[in-house]
């Protein structure tokens, strides 16, 4: 283990019709797809393998520690199974949180392959509506909502001796709220005499002197090395059009490298996907003679489930894989075949303003850890390739940090969840980095205003509905509107209003299809709102007879059962 990082070496491209540019072609190196090799071998091959006795060493010491390990070097995998390999946390469950639910449920199918038993045994995940646990697990991945959820029936967490919070740098707001509950759990356990809590931080990239002054100067240990190296390309002059820029880049790409080559594309959200995703689609269909076939694979948070995991199957033989993502695979998970990544640069996300109480996902740039991160999708099992569509000089200008979304967004939720964790004082919480006054006064405002709190002796007490408000996985708004809702006996709209509003939008506008998608729209229109239209537009797809192909009756459903059982 060692301090020294390693950063790719920087090269340029420019993106153009395909064959032109010298600089791509000599970064494609042609080569056929490698045999697998065992997964005993995989593990011993790991970076982190040659620095396990020592960490092991460390890590049976330490109450706290934070671990930075470049993107590959096994670090969230690994280190998970030689904890229980030492006995070190046997005594309660190994906690391993992810931001996302693809990437908990395939790390422990991971991981449960590795140790050659059946998922839901040693090794199991909790997701949203899905527990695949026993009580033989004793390595539990799940998201950090999840363990958050957890800690609201158990402040103290009893039944973990580790928590493990991954990809700390994402710096969600359940992450960042867990970090205080953690610390506190810590604190609690250790006055009380209960068992010890031990807490690790990892991830590729963060501010490791802000964690470590954060649990009371714990010490940071550096994995050194990446298991594959990563070549760099940047491009020579701005991208005006960066949509442009990734489809040229992956056709370029596309007909110039071996088919056993995958490609990985992130844009920003779920629109920009689907239409790229039928634009390649459509562009394969006419490539000139020898160019392999394309299977184009979409990939973003509100996919049903089972389309997710499509992305990890390998690719008919003679053809390319390209998955065109958001930011959910910025992280952790590892797809098989990955060889290039072409980064835009850009990302969707949340911006509160709490005076006006609007809440938005604007495009804007990444960070410079989210930059690393992305490229390191390249390498996770070959040597690999990352284009990004913007200069260096755009580069070195970039955030270094990705600014904590408990920063940029309606803090109500938060607010109640910690109120519920018997929080004294929400204002002088610690917080890892604190969010504005204003925010905090807002989001209790809003809470006041739908009854969830009231204020007795200058204290923030939650109230017996706020108490029931607290159980649902819901903005506090929505929690609220559900609960009155058999006063005026609508329940089962508003429960599907609530679902539908829960998940990306539904509605589909291809830019090809304008006037048709106008026209079938105005068949749903209601003039009491877009509510209403939502509602008018579920029973006409009910009716259909093909709510089981859907993820958001999927939901709904999940839903009305959750709602049955709370009340």
């Amino acid at each position: 283990m060692s301090q020294d990082s390693y950063h790719p070496p920087a090269k340029k491209f420019k993106p153009g019709s395909p064959h032109s540019n010298p600089n791509w072609r000599g970064a494609m190196q042609p080569g056929p797809r490698k045999q697998p090799v065992p997964i005993d071998q995989q593990r011993r091959g790991l970076p982190i393998y040659q620095a396990r006795a020592q960490l092991i060493g460390q890590l049976r010491q330490l109450e706290s520690a934070v671990i930075i390990g470049e993107t590959g070097s096994g670090k969230t995998t690994q280190i998970p199974q030689y904890l229980y390999e030492a006995s070190i946390g046997r005594q309660g469950i190994i906690g391993v949180t992810q931001p996302r639910r693809v990437a908990a449920i395939s790390l422990a199918a991971r991981v449960s392959e590795e140790r050659k038993t059946e998922l839901s045994k040693l090794v199991g995940y909790s997701v949203r509506f899905e527990d695949v646990t026993s009580e033989e697990t004793k390595i539990k991945f799940l998201t950090d909502g999840m363990l958050l959820r957890e800690a609201i029936g158990d402040p103290l967490m009893r039944r973990y001796s580790v928590v493990i919070l991954d990809e700390a740098h994402e710096r969600t707001v359940h992450t960042d709220v867990l970090f205080g509950v953690v610390k506190t759990a810590q604190r609690k356990r250790k006055e009380l005499g209960k068992l010890p809590l031990k807490v690790i931080i990892m991830s590729a990239t963060m501010d490791v002197d802000l964690f470590s002054q954060y649990f009371n100067g714990a010490p940071v240990l550096y994995l050194e090395g990446r298991q594959h190296p990563i070549q760099v390309f940047y491009t020579k002059q701005p991208q005006s059009d960066y949509l442009q820029a990734a489809l040229v880049t992956v056709f370029q790409i596309h007909q110039e490298a071996p088919s056993s080559h995958d490609i990985l594309v992130f844009l920003t959200g779920q629109e920009e996907i689907e239409a790229m995703t039928k634009t390649c689609r459509d562009i394969a269909k006419h490539l000139p003679d020898g160019c392999p076939q394309m299977t184009v694979m979409p990939l973003y948070a509100s996919l049903p489930h089972s389309q997710q995991l499509r992305v990890f199957q390998n690719a008919p033989k003679d053809h390319r894989k390209v998955i065109i993502s958001t930011n959910i695979a910025e992280t952790s998970i590892t797809i098989t075949g990955i060889k290039y990544v072409v980064d835009t640069g850009m990302v969707k996300a949340k911006k509160y303003n709490p005076e006006s109480g609007l809440e938005i996902l604007a495009v804007q740039r990444i960070s410079k850890a989210q930059a690393w991160q992305r490229t390191g999708r390249a390498g996770r099992e070959d040597s690999g390739i990352c284009y990004r569509l913007y200069t260096e000089d755009e580069f070195e200008k970039l955030e270094k940090m990705t600014v904590p979304e408990i920063q940029r967004c309606n803090l109500a939720s938060v607010v109640l969840q910690l109120l519920v964790l018997r929080v004294p004082n929400i204002l002088t919480f610690d917080f890892v980095s604190k969010p504005s006054p204003d925010s905090l006064q807002s989001a209790i405002e809003q809470l006041d205003l739908l009854g969830a709190v009231e204020k007795k002796e200058d204290q923030l007490i939650l109230t017996p509905l706020g108490k029931k408000m607290a159980a649902f996985p819901l903005e506090p708004k929505f929690s609220k509107t559900i609960l009155i809702s058999s006063k005026f006996h609508c329940t089962e709209e508003i429960l599907t209003i609530v679902a539908l509003l829960s998940v990306d939008s539904v509605l589909h506008n291809p830019p090809a299809k304008r006037d048709e998608v106008q026209a079938a729209r105005r068949k749903f229109i209601s003039s009491e709102g877009d509510h209403m239209t939502l509602l008018n537009i579920y029973r006409a797809f009910k009716n259909l007879g093909k709510n089981k192909a859907s993820s958001v009756v999927c939901f709904l459903l999940h839903l009305t059962e959750y709602l049955e059982v709370s009340l």
